[in-house]
């Protein structure tokens, strides 16, 4: 901050505090805790943060005119590669004037160049090396800081395979390999038939129906009660 002339956090001429404006979408409570911690942590370098919390459709205007100063967005890659990622820098991409997924509008020449170079080639070491060096350009550049990305797990019968849940592919299903013969197989052993309460439901029947058969019997075996009725004796 004192390269860029804010030396505490304050302007160096005028002596006036750093001001960002922090756009973002979001509703309730938790997301509410997360933008206090926000805050919180840009005072700690006497930052002051102005947050801008927008609906998601007035969100992306911002984002398509280019027009936000500081947000937070997300993002998700549709496929397992570096370069998922890395076009997210690369300028022709840019959200402003493309309508990309640049959404930071960055532009490095040096950086477009070796994603053009990257992005044809074969998993290779000089392909490796050419993303090394874009991300030490996106390290030193700093066009955006990163988040967090969510832990996937899950569980699975011993006859699947290649089982690895993960957020960046969600439509894992094609990629499972099943071992038919040790499902049937396990299935059989898990799945023995147990045949004792079919020999037992008689006994149980029996087991009910006597005692009721017993309240009959007694109930029709009990004799009339004779009343008599007594008259008056004269005197």
């Amino acid at each position: 901050m004192a390269e860029a002339g804010y030396p505490d956090g304050r302007d160096l001429k005028t002596g006036q505090p750093l001001v960002l404006n922090y756009d973002t979408q979001g509703v309730g409570p938790g997301y509410k805790a997360r933008l206090d911690w926000v805050s919180k942590q840009f005072a700690k370098l006497n930052v002051q943060i102005e947050i801008r919390n927008t609906d998601y459709n007035r969100f992306q205007d911002k984002m398509r005119k280019g027009s936000a100063q500081f947000f937070f967005w997300g993002w998700l890659a549709d496929y397992p590669d570096p370069e998922n990622f890395l076009f997210l820098l690369y300028g022709p991409n840019s959200k402003a004037k493309f309508d990309g997924e640049n959404a930071a509008n960055f532009a490095n020449p040096e950086f477009d160049q070796l994603f053009d170079r990257m992005k044809d080639l074969e998993d290779t070491p000089e392909r490796a090396a050419l993303i090394a060096r874009m991300i030490a350009i996106m390290q030193e550049e700093m066009p955006m800081l990163f988040g967090w990305s969510e832990e996937f797990g899950g569980a699975y019968h011993q006859w699947v395979g290649n089982g690895k849940p993960s957020n960046i592919i969600r439509d894992s299903l094609p990629y499972l390999r099943i071992d038919a013969p040790l499902r049937t197989s396990k299935i059989k052993e898990w799945n023995q038939a147990i045949w004792w309460p079919l020999a037992a439901l008689p006994l149980l029947l029996l087991a009910l129906a006597w005692p009721a058969w017993q309240a009959w019997k007694r109930r029709q075996l009990q004799r009339a009660v004779q009343t008599g009725v007594a008259t008056p004796r004269s005197l």
